[in-house]
């Protein structure tokens, strides 16, 4: 009698989306506001988007919301990583060449949020910063993962 032997599957995916699929929870919602009466615009990158409209009502009530289609991106959101691993790979400014002077940071990431008020004249900066945060690569993503889990294990 022969017997045949299979052979198993691994239930693990080795590829990158397998690997990234453990982060699968974690995102990073965008949101430009602008003032044009105060020549300000301001990049808030929160955890829940609900987190935008208690900061609109509250503290941003002259801002309007910046559209997609004039920042020239189909989605305002990042999966798989979470705006502390935004904040430590990019830095503080997000890569915007701006006199750190004229910058006010909100630094909230305890309650979920990071704000980042800018002068209205580097909108075209702002605007390649979002293009490019919002349009990694899975292998960009992978490598953010794994340097801000990197640190927080030196650190620890």
């Amino acid at each position: 009698m022969k017997q045949i032997i299979k052979k198993k599957e691994s239930a693990e995916d080795d590829s990158l989306f397998g690997l990234l699929a453990s982060y699968k929870n974690l995102y990073s919602y965008i949101t430009v506001i602008e003032s044009p009466e105060q020549d300000i615009i301001a990049i808030i990158i929160a955890k829940n988007p609900s987190t935008f409209d208690e900061l609109v009502k509250s503290k941003y009530q002259q801002f309007k919301p910046m559209r997609k289609i004039k920042i020239g991106v189909t989605k305002l959101f990042i999966k798989y990583i979470t705006p502390e691993f935004i904040i430590k790979y990019f830095g503080p400014l997000l890569g915007i060449k701006v006199p750190e002077n004229k910058v006010h940071v909100i630094n909230n990431l305890e309650s979920g949020y990071f704000i980042l008020e800018i002068p209205g004249n580097y909108k075209e900066q702002v605007i390649q910063c979002i293009k490019r945060i919002v349009n990694l690569t899975p292998q960009k993503k992978y490598e953010i993962i794994e340097k801000s889990l990197a640190d927080e294990e030196v650190i620890v």
